[in-house]
């Protein structure tokens, strides 16, 4: 018997084998995604740290008296008094946007529904995230 066509086993057959494909490769690219978000918001904490500490050195070198109430001016761009490129504040849930609440508290979102807030201490120079968040310690921030 002279065979010109694919047999419907075949076809399902292929169907089943790329949509498994399209499954797992879909999954790896989201668990890529995440762990690239989860280090740009570790490397901006780093950077805001670092420009708090740069700060606070250049003050104690030219002999100035420290005061230093907030990280930013109060507009959509943030960490400017400690960022050479600020970053701007975001009103949307969405994953690494910063947004700031108050005038020494921020928060950034790893995602739309997990958010982890920030708080500035004026008197000790520090940038830590909320112990309350059990989020923080997961990501040893």
């Amino acid at each position: 018997m002279d065979k010109k066509g694919f047999s419907l086993i075949e076809i399902i057959f292929v169907i089943l084998t790329i949509t498994i494909i399209i499954t797992v490769a879909v999954s790896k690219f989201d668990s890529a995604l995440n762990n690239t978000n989860i280090t740009k918001i570790k490397s901006d904490i780093l950077q805001i740290r670092a420009g708090i500490n740069l700060y606070k050195n250049k003050m104690i070198l030219k002999n100035e008296t420290l005061s230093f109430d907030s990280l930013d001016d109060n507009d959509n761009k943030l960490f400017n008094k400690v960022l050479q490129t600020p970053i701007l504040s975001s009103k949307e849930n969405s994953a690494r946007a910063w947004s700031k609440i108050s005038d020494t508290k921020y928060k950034v979102f790893l995602d739309r529904s997990n958010a982890l807030e920030f708080i500035f201490d004026p008197t000790q120079y520090t940038f830590d995230c909320d112990i309350s968040n059990t989020l923080c310690s997961e990501l040893n921030l």
